[in-house]
């Protein structure tokens, strides 16, 4: 173990699944797609991860990172209103009009060995549209002192 670990070039293999969005009129067919399948780069190294969606409603992009034995994490969110979110050494980059998004994952290192999602999901349905559909406003009034 330990001369694997001294080699000179350390490894890390980054899995993308394909995942399917749903959407009545496409059910069958997949909304967001994943690329590489795999990925390789040597630690240190930055780590593209690609998505790429079909519907222009989706204002909501979750990744998910999964280790071997274990079931999905939350990793990191975008949402439609900006085009870049950082959190540490991750950040995701996203284009609206091409329909793509991206996660960078800086100075990779072993831990970050996993299975990655990609994510899209709209709030938003043809004909009914609320930015905030879970935003309740309350009005409270107060006696005038």
């Amino acid at each position: 173990m330990d001369k694997i670990l001294g080699a000179s070039f350390l490894f890390l293999w980054l899995q993308l699944i394909w995942v399917n969005g749903q959407q009545k009129e496409k059910s069958d067919q997949q909304q967001v797609k994943q690329s590489p399948q795999s990925l390789t780069v040597q630690e240190g190294e930055i780590s593209i991860l690609n998505c790429s969606y079909e519907n222009s409603l989706f204002d909501y992009f979750p990744w998910y990172r999964q280790y071997p034995g274990k079931g999905p994490a939350f990793l990191i969110a975008i949402r439609s209103a900006v085009n870049k979110m950082e959190d540490g050494r991750l950040t995701i980059f996203l284009n609206k009009s091409a329909k793509q998004l991206s996660l960078h994952i800086a100075t990779s290192h072993p831990g970050d060995s996993a299975t990655y999602f990609c994510a899209a999901s709209a709030q938003c349905s043809p004909g009914t549209c609320s930015l905030y559909p879970n935003l309740q406003l309350r009005l409270q009034t107060q006696p005038a002192e």
